[in-house]
């Protein structure tokens, strides 16, 4: 079924230079910049406020989920406007990551002042506010940049080059980063016994030197991509309402699929992140480990990179995905069956876990664009900005359930662990945190699992139909 206009929605401008690696690069830069700041406030948003702050676990939580009114608003707004305003210079989405860039760059660092000396009113405030200043800058910066992969290119196989770069800017965003416990969790001798503590007050003048070269990578993304897939002249008359547009969502089976996965990665995959660092505090005695453990996650994406085209060429981006995490899968379950006691085994283990997850970290933004495209194709009209702010808004949502959930969890499972006290490292208190440290990442690639199993529905017969109705560069999808 083609839509129902007869022809593509979008067109090719052609007096923009031919896409390559000049905007694989700048698209690389995107996602790094935006990780220097996002893996940070996943891996230490919690510890930082809860155990070093001193936040009480119920009110941090509560802040996270109130924070999501202001979401409501702010993340289908950005992209609904992101649609629908007058193109700067011929471009309709990068204009928004030229005013977001410095602003999510300086509030990342300040979301990091120390206020630990201060009422606790204050620390409550400054939580907050400083919180949702970033989710606002992030998502100004995030869902329009999301929306580029559409409009760059219209072939399958480019998107998913710049699906590959997005995903390889983030891991490659992770080696600053790994920096950080080398430089936050230092050994103190408490009570004749040598302990690793996080010292919170060293995030500040880190989180500004990170703001800098974000700021850069923001800028070199603004100056190397091109926006060459453009509306039609008649686009606004068949633009329809936000509300409509919204309603088609729920009809779309793919970006259905998208949302289920990308929300299990932010309320379970990625908020492991957190209780792998504090396993390897409490259970392993260093902190410090958690430098290296960042690094696997890079792994995947090294060897994925080389093989992915040729996988996806053969057997399509769905099975790419769907087959290794099986592996995955198999060795979260048997690491929660059979505990390991030895720090370098359990670092190993979970190195070939994140092995098994290339296909998902490379390729999952390609399918939000097949997504977009299968919207376009089935209803008759292309909301690139809306739909992606809807899958992005759901994320967020994943982000502060777990980042309220987490606390919650270790004060119900693990109630007298203090991170800053070895001695509340009992037996049963770091049993919990391994155990939770297992299960959820288990449940999380279990759920991305099953996503793109049963409900994404795009078959390659679908894949090649779609591209030929739409007008789109036909090749392998």
């Amino acid at each position: 079924m083609g839509n129902s206009y007869g022809e593509s929605t979008a067109v090719q401008e052609s007096e923009k230079r031919p896409f390559g690696m000049r905007d694989i690069i700048g698209y690389f830069f995107g996602d790094f910049g935006c990780n220097l700041s996002y893996s940070v406030v996943t891996y230490y948003l919690t510890i930082f406020y809860v155990s070093y702050i001193g936040i009480e676990a119920t009110h941090f939580a509560a802040i996270m989920i109130l924070t999501r009114v202001f979401d409501a608003i702010n993340d289908p707004m950005v992209g609904y406007f992101s649609d629908r305003i007058k193109p700067i210079k011929g471009n309709r989405y990068k204009p928004f990551i030229l005013v977001g860039g410095p602003l999510l760059a300086l509030i990342s660092a300040f979301m990091y002042f120390d206020t630990s000396g201060m009422s606790y009113g204050v620390k409550l405030a400054v939580c907050a506010i400083s919180y949702v200043a970033w989710d606002f800058a992030y998502t100004l910066v995030n869902i329009p940049y999301g929306t580029l992969n559409s409009v760059i290119t219209d072939s399958s196989e480019g998107r998913t080059k710049l699906s590959t770069a997005r995903s390889i800017g983030a891991g490659v965003a992770k080696l600053p980063v790994a920096i950080i416990p080398l430089i936050v969790y230092q050994d103190k001798l408490v009570d004749g016994k040598v302990v690793s503590q996080f010292q919170g007050q060293l995030m500040f003048p880190v989180m500004l030197g990170l703001g800098v070269v974000a700021l850069i990578s923001f800028l070199l993304l603004y100056n190397n991509v091109e926006e060459r897939v453009k509306p039609d002249d008649k686009r606004g008359e068949k633009q329809p309402s936000i509300f409509t547009t919204l309603r088609t969502l729920f009809s779309n089976r793919a970006l259905i699929a998208q949302i289920i996965a990308g929300t299990a990665q932010t309320i379970f995959i990625y908020s492991a992140s957190q209780l792998h660092q504090m396993t390897l505090q409490v259970k392993y005695n260093d902190g410090g480990l958690f430098s290296w453990f960042t690094l696997i996650e890079i792994a995947p994406l090294a060897i994925g990179v080389l093989m992915i085209t040729p996988l996806v060429r053969k057997f399509g981006k769905r099975k790419v995905i769907i087959v290794p995490l099986i592996g995955t899968l198999v060795i979260y379950i048997s690491m929660l069956l059979f505990p390991v006691d030895n720090s370098t085994t359990w670092i190993i283990l979970m190195a070939i876990a994140n092995m098994f997850t290339f296909g998902f970290q490379l390729l999952s933004w390609a399918m939000i664009s097949d997504a977009i495209d299968y919207n376009e194709w089935k209803q008759g009209f292309r909301s690139d900005g809306s739909l992606y702010s809807s899958y992005i808004f759901c994320r967020k949502i994943g982000t502060a359930i777990s980042s309220a959930s987490v606390p919650l969890l270790i004060a119900y499972a693990a109630p007298s662990l203090e991170l800053n006290n070895a001695a509340t490292w009992t037996a049963s208190n770091v049993n919990a945190i391994y155990n939770m440290s297992i299960t959820f990442p288990l449940v999380g690639f279990g759920l991305v699992f099953i996503a793109y199993l049963l409900v994404f529905n795009i078959t390659t017969e679908d894949y090649h139909a779609m591209q030929k109705d739409l007008g789109h560069t036909i090749d392998n999808g």
